[in-house]
């Protein structure tokens, strides 16, 4: 069963044509394998992408977290569960597309973050 953080960006990547990988395994910097019950967005955020971490997953989940590339930032749960189109929008521009160029969405606005 899909968490309700998970299944928000799945309806993301289904409405906005996102990649979302969930769920998601990675190895840290240090070799160790870890499952998250959260998600990964390789295209936004850094090179590496975005890791975003669950309620769900055990505390030390988000400790060996920063054991990585991965851009990770802390989300409130009350803000984007369920999935608001316009809010992952902004977030999604604020953190910036680090895809391939020729994929960027159409609702990609880089110049969010001057409209504030």
């Amino acid at each position: 069963m899909t968490n309700p953080m998970a299944q928000a960006w799945l309806d993301a990547r289904d409405d906005l044509g996102i990649r979302v990988i969930h769920p998601f395994a990675f190895v840290t910097k240090s070799g160790r394998e870890v499952q998250t019950s959260g998600v990964y967005l390789p295209d936004f955020g850094c090179s590496a992408g975005t890791l975003l971490l669950c309620r769900f997953d055990p505390e030390w989940v988000d400790d060996v977290s920063d054991d990585t590339d991965y851009f990770s930032p802390g989300l409130n749960p009350n803000t984007y569960e369920p999935y608001h189109r316009e809010l992952y929008i902004q977030t999604l521009s604020d953190w910036g597309w680090h895809g391939s160029e020729d994929e960027v969405p159409l609702w990609y606005d880089p110049a969010w973050r001057e409209k504030v």
